[in-house]
């Protein structure tokens, strides 16, 4: 299994399917402007806030230097409560030992909370394979299960479908015969609500993912804005929480900066609708929560990363607000990347996570140089440098095609000189009336693109000819 899944659809197929979706193209934007307008008006009313982003980027750069101490005291403290941990360093890893758990205990239906990090290692296709009935409880992660498809953003998993598109998709899977579906949102909302139910009822195991883990008392904290992950942790008798290494922060003082960050930038909110705090299994004098507990800590790549040029890019909350401003994402979407990671993080995580065999053409394609994701980053991760530093190394592995490569060799050849760029303005008037703009080397390139045509006459020829006027 790859440490990353990736669409197998070259990125021209990606980029032209997703340009031709009118759907897609207007519910993307009304989304991420939405989303990054409340961003922007939650700092402004809410004025400690950015002195709290401040020491949140302190603290969790200092967690993520230290995160081999901090892990094992986590480790420490969850086995104390009567949890128990697994470290994992590949997602077949994490299947194995779900797998173990649920044959332990006869699982047969398994739901989930809403989870990058289980997307990333492609879990529910590993239970499934098993035989497991899987259920995602989100409803943006309902949906997209249903369609069969990836989540598009981070925090919306189904940003790219309109509310026609989820009536039909609902009536055409789980709707009982001749049950009417609304278009209204409240009730469709409710309809959803409704099926999903029977499954938290009938649920042997729970999944979530984490957006910390506190090594002060080894709990793990889950923010939600629907409360489904409240279900999901208290409802089945078996709970499994996987988490990536680099969600560790040092203690209660630091998660009170730093959980404010995720819905500050993401949502526009002071804090998430819910926060769900899970700090070991069922007590004997309690009535709710799960038998056992088990905790899996997700390396998959991310010790190869700590330490290195990219350290910084492991303090991403996963808050989505990159996303929010990119227009590259605006325009194609998260299915546009092919991989799980989309946006300006997935632009720099999905390389170094998956490879740049796989995904070297991320930095290279999608991004636009713009610096609005520097900008909207809570954590203040420099991921346009860094999107350039992928794409310095695509050069240097001569990643790029030959005709590329000879193309921007001889464009820098001629530009290197006056005479040279006066001689490829000659050729670019002379191109564009032989229509070369529609076939050859540039066709591909110009096909995503509108260009002027060149001038019948440069400002520089123009001052020349007029100076020779002036001279006579």
């Amino acid at each position: 299994m790859e440490h990353l899944p990736q669409d197998p659809r070259p990125w021209p197929v990606r980029r032209d399917t997703a340009l031709q979706d009118t759907v897609l193209q207007t519910t993307l934007t009304h989304v991420t402007h939405r989303l990054n307008n409340a961003r922007i008006a939650a700092y402004r009313h809410y004025p400690s806030g950015e002195a709290a982003r401040i020491r949140a980027i302190a603290r969790k750069r200092e967690a993520i230097q230290d995160w081999s101490v901090l892990l094992d005291r986590a480790e420490e403290e969850i086995t104390a409560h009567g949890g128990h941990v697994k470290r994992a360093a590949t997602p077949e890893a994490v299947g194995a030992y779900v797998l173990e758990i649920a044959r332990q205990h006869s699982v047969k239906r398994v739901i989930k909370s809403k989870s990058m990090v289980t997307e990333e290692v492609q879990l529910n296709a590993q239970l499934e394979a098993a035989g497991l009935d899987v259920r995602e409880t989100d409803l943006g992660e309902y949906i997209i299960q249903l369609a069969h498809e990836k989540p598009s953003h981070i925090l919306a998993p189904a940003a790219h479908k309109n509310r026609q598109q989820i009536q039909r998709l609902f009536v055409d899977t789980v709707a009982d015969a001749g049950e009417e579906v609304s278009e209204d949102i409240q009730e469709l909302t409710r309809f959803a609500r409704n099926k999903l139910r029977q499954d938290f009822l009938s649920a042997d195991m729970g999944i979530t993912g984490g957006n910390f883990l506190v090594a002060e008392t080894g709990t793990v904290v889950v923010i939600t804005n629907e409360g489904n992950a409240d279900m999901v942790t208290t409802m089945p008798r078996v709970l499994v929480s996987i988490i990536g290494i680099e969600k560790i922060v040092q203690d209660w003082d630091a998660l009170e900066d730093i959980i404010q960050q995720p819905a500050l930038s993401g949502v526009g909110q002071r804090l998430s609708s819910y926060t769900t705090i899970i700090s070991g299994p069922r007590a004997r004098e309690s009535w709710e929560g799960p038998d056992e507990w088990h905790v899996v800590l997700l390396d998959n790549g991310r010790r190869k990363i700590h330490g290195g040029p990219y350290q910084d890019v492991l303090s991403c909350i996963r808050c989505g607000a990159c996303l929010n401003v990119c227009p590259v994402f605006q325009q194609v979407g998260g299915h546009g990347y092919g991989s799980v990671y989309s946006g300006p993080i997935g632009t720099v995580l999905s390389p170094l996570l998956g490879g740049m065999d796989a995904f070297g053409e991320l930095p290279s394609h999608l991004c636009t140089m713009c610096y609005a994701c520097q900008e909207a980053c809570p954590m203040d991760i420099p991921l346009p440098h860094e999107i350039i530093s992928l794409r310095e190394t695509a050069v240097s592995e001569r990643r790029e095609p030959a005709a590329v490569r000879t193309q921007y060799r001889l464009w820098g050849q001629a530009w290197s000189t006056a005479t040279g760029y006066r001689r490829s303005v000659t050729a670019a008037r002379l191109a564009q009336r032989l229509a070369i703009r529609r076939v050859g080397l540039a066709a591909g390139w110009l096909h995503t693109r509108t260009m002027p045509f060149v001038s019948s006459v440069t400002f520089l020829e123009d001052w020349a000819k007029k100076h020779r006027r002036g001279s006579s």
